[in-house]
């Protein structure tokens, strides 16, 4: 097979610029990703919000319930839920029983959602959330 001048020519261009180094690409992605993590992240940035709408609810203990679990989602993403959903129905997290209407019938989960919000407003960490809920149910 013979090749043709400009096939040649591709073909060396293609060869050069595939041997350049990639250390500027690697820095400037070493350097986004330094940003990243020293930022706090913000609400919800790691996984869209799909809590259910809080104004469909008409009871005032589901309503305040929802709201606090659509205000602090990204909180209730590392809350274990005691009311066993994870065992029982595949849950990964508080946050899911409140992307459907679970959280509206279980009493467990409104307390653990009404007192993520209660303590993160009073500048707890999810971790110090989470010990107090574990006391809280003897976990």
């Amino acid at each position: 097979m013979s090749m043709t001048p400009r096939y040649a020519t591709w073909l060396a261009a293609a060869i050069l610029v595939g041997c350049t180094s990639p250390e500027p690409a690697r820095e400037a992605t070493q350097a986004q990703a330094s940003v990243l993590q020293s930022a706090p992240a913000a609400a919800d940035a790691v996984r869209p919000n799909k809590v259910l709408d809080p104004a469909g609810f008409s009871d005032p203990q589901v309503r305040r319930a929802y709201e606090a679990a659509k205000k602090y989602a990204h909180v209730l993403e590392s809350i274990y839920c005691y009311c066993r959903c994870k065992e029982n129905i595949g849950h990964r997290a508080l946050v899911e029983c409140f992307e459907s209407d679970h959280g509206a019938h279980c009493d467990v989960c409104m307390t653990e959602a009404v007192t993520v919000a209660r303590m993160t407003e009073q500048g707890k960490t999810p971790q110090d959330i989470q010990k107090a809920i574990d006391a809280f149910y003897g976990g």
